[in-house]
């Protein structure tokens, strides 16, 4: 039966080559594992519709007329992902969700219950 000898050489020039082919996030401890999507979230008044309607806008491309679609649609984005909202100080009292309190808290343990992390930044 032979032995087989590893010198220092060998050692090292295995742990290169193991290096080298590793996946650039597995270096790191996050192998496979993408950034976390951020989506902006906007609500749009429709002046022309009587009643007053609004509408939920997730990054410029898909509405949402009640609460209850958008949270359809957050609760299918993948788990870290980040939704970002910048109301405005304006307010005309009757928008969803910002004009109850309660609704709103009931909003954000939504989106907390589906690891969906909601960032609010009021702006001008």
């Amino acid at each position: 039966m032979k032995t087989m000898r590893f010198t220092l050489n060998s050692c090292m020039l295995f742990a290169l080559l193991f290096l080298a082919v590793l996946p650039a996030g597995a270096k790191d401890g996050n192998a496979g594992a993408p950034a976390p999507q951020t989506y902006e979230m906007s609500l749009v008044r429709i002046g022309e519709s009587t009643p007053v309607e609004y509408i939920f806008v997730i990054a410029n491309a898909v509405g949402f007329k009640t609460v209850t679609t958008l949270k359809h649609f957050i609760g299918n984005l993948d788990a870290d992902s980040i939704l970002k909202w910048s109301p405005g100080c304006t307010r005309f009292g009757d928008e969803p969700l910002l004009s109850s309190e309660a609704d709103m808290n009931d909003f954000k343990a939504f989106c907390a219950s589906k690891h969906v992390k909601l960032i609010i930044e009021p702006s001008g």
